[in-house]
């Protein structure tokens, strides 16, 4: 069986930045299931399996195509029922409530620290698309990006939200990761794939779990190769 997952790289193919590729490949992970990246860059859409689309992750389940992170992930669930992702109810919501909170909050905390130095690692064929998609979407030059004042003291305050279920768990899984851990950690793997720089400090419980997170599934994540390092 052959499963392939689509993957944002930069300017070396060896850094993937995006989080929700990583949240699949975690989701993959987790299941036990084998799999193959193949990196797509930003701007040429040709390279991806779908071009009208435009977008990763798409996961290519021996020939089957499925689109989107959340989608994948309950894909996977149904497809692959073992070790789910999410085993009730209450853990889905869960979930989802983190993805939500992701998107709108934590992603948005890290994106001025992040965005002009992405900006720096793409290809350079890359590098007009990225700044003028990127420059729309905030409105602003990516310097004016990140010349926000107080980005990280706005980062350590929403950081205080996973602090204190962490505090009680060592997982936003309870005793275990799940799809709650995988979600959040992707966004600090977009983080740790651009800089390996301590951007912000850390509430002790979140930079434990992320220490924990690191280190699952013989070390996949820590093993990542940096923008530092390309």
């Amino acid at each position: 069986m052959t499963r392939i997952l689509y993957d944002l790289a930069l300017g070396d193919e060896d850094v993937r930045p995006s989080p929700y590729c990583w949240m699949v490949k975690f989701a993959l992970l987790h299941k036990g299931l084998t799999f193959e990246t193949r990196p797509v860059r930003f701007a040429d859409k040709s390279k991806y399996p779908d071009p009208d689309y435009g977008k990763v992750p798409v996961l290519i389940d021996n020939g089957e195509m499925i689109k989107d992170s959340p989608v994948i992930a309950a894909w996977l669930d149904r497809k692959y029922p073992q070790n789910p992702l999410t085993s009730t109810k209450a853990e889905k919501a869960a979930a989802e409530f983190y993805g939500a909170w992701g998107s709108s909050a934590l992603n948005a905390a890290l994106a001025p620290m992040l965005m002009l130095r992405l900006a720096n690692a793409v290809a350079d064929e890359d590098k007009a698309y990225f700044r003028m998609t990127r420059e729309k979407r905030f409105g602003k030059t990516l310097e004016e990006v990140a010349a926000t004042p107080g980005a990280a003291e706005r980062a350590q305050a929403v950081l205080n939200v996973l602090a204190a279920p962490l505090s009680s768990h060592r997982y936003l899984g309870g005793g275990a990761p799940n799809l709650a851990d995988y979600v959040v950690f992707s966004s600090f793997m977009w983080q740790r794939t651009v800089t390996l720089k301590e951007l912000y400090p850390a509430p002790e419980p979140v930079a434990a779990w992320r220490e924990r997170m690191l280190d699952l599934f013989d070390s996949y994540a820590r093993n990542a190769k940096s923008a530092d390092a390309a």
